[in-house]
């Protein structure tokens, strides 16, 4: 089976997610195309190697806004530049397709990868996309939106679950979409709980678009002496392969797949970003987390709120981070307990890859 896997490249999550179905797919021998661009692409080529080509297509930028009055403004900008990007995106798939055939297209949060004549699959978690005010007209109007590009794929895939769920508000409580045309199969992640001691205090994930990622680095940073113990700092640049110790500090640039498995699993808690991929890492694992999500990022917002409020994790803004006093906080919550079969989910995607082809 020839497959074209269309990738979002804000941020690693996107990335790190499809690993595991990017992995099946090459052990049933099927042709892997990947789609995407930045940190994402570089990210995938460390991890699958030659057995996979890579095209290099930049998707539409991320809206981001520090205020409800400035979302409203950028949004005016930026609407017409992701329709400009949808067309160029689809221009560029349409000439890859003259070149071989292809069986499916699986597209992780990009709209401009699917094709006309050639099944292809949505994978989405945010089916409805928040606004910083929670007006309910645009958020329905968010639904509408999604719906008319949903039209144009022959399944969706939610990487969730439909009960006791990790996205909230974000896949569920739909208005305009029917949930039962939508397949929650359960989360993704490219890691596995592991039996490891807990031995390290405090591992501290660093990630996300710039250059809010190098402004958590240096707020971080500079609060990291007031915390105890072993401590674990990823930087997530995956340009650079580095790694220093500085009494109880060890600091990586990048990690491979392997290495951040394994000190996820060692970790007593995580610091990181909200996103719904390192989330769904979380809930693998089972570790507690201090999360901060990334200012302007309204999906984030909304998560980190969802589940500070559900008392599953702790969350506080990135310019009020205490990091001492807010770790101490973390340590009081749940984190996610439900259990969480990533085989399982990979299997019900495959299923559905099965039955489209």
């Amino acid at each position: 089976m020839n497959v074209i896997y269309g990738i979002c490249s804000w941020g690693l999550g996107h990335a790190t997610r499809s690993l595991p179905v990017m992995r099946k797919l090459l052990d049933e021998n099927s042709n892997v195309t990947v789609i995407s661009s930045g940190r994402s692409i570089e990210l995938l080529k460390k991890e699958l190697g030659e057995q996979v080509e890579y095209i290099d297509i930049p998707d539409y930028p991320m809206l981001i806004s520090e205020n409800a009055r400035q979302f409203m403004a950028k949004s005016i900008i930026y609407w017409p530049l992701f329709i400009k990007r949808i067309e160029t995106g689809l221009s560029r798939l349409a000439d890859i397709l003259k070149t071989k055939k292809y069986d499916v297209i699986i597209s992780d949060g990009r709209y401009d990868i699917y094709s006309k004549k050639i099944p292809s699959i949505f994978i989405s978690h945010q089916i409805r996309i928040m606004n910083p005010l929670r007006i309910k007209f645009l958020e329905t109007g968010s639904e509408l939106f999604n719906l008319f590009f949903f039209k144009r794929f022959r399944e969706i895939i939610v990487p969730d679950y439909r009960e006791n769920d990790l996205s909230g508000d974000l896949s569920h409580n739909l208005k305009k979409i029917d949930e039962n045309k939508i397949h929650y199969v359960g989360v993704l992640s490219d890691f596995s709980k592991k039996n490891l001691r807990k031995d390290i205090d405090c591992l501290i994930s660093i990630s996300g678009p710039e250059p809010q990622r190098s402004i958590l680095e240096q707020k971080l940073l500079s609060q990291i002496q007031n915390l105890n113990g072993n401590i674990v700092v990823t930087l997530g640049k995956t340009e650079e392969q580095s790694a220093t110790n500085k009494e109880n500090i060890t600091t990586y640039s990048f990690l491979s797949r392997e290495k951040r498995e394994e000190l996820l699993n060692r970790a007593k808690i995580v610091v990181s970003r909200s996103g719904y991929s390192t989330i769904m890492d979380l809930a693998v694992i089972g570790t507690k987390a201090l999360m901060i999500p990334t200012p302007g990022q309204i999906e984030q917002e909304y998560l980190a709120e969802y589940h500070s409020r559900k008392g599953t994790f702790y969350s506080v803004k990135q310019n009020h981070i205490n990091l001492k006093a807010d770790f101490e906080k973390a340590k009081k919550t749940t984190g996610i307990t439900r259990l969480c079969d990533v085989k399982k989910t990979v299997e019900n995607i495959m299923d559905i890859v099965t039955m489209t082809v």
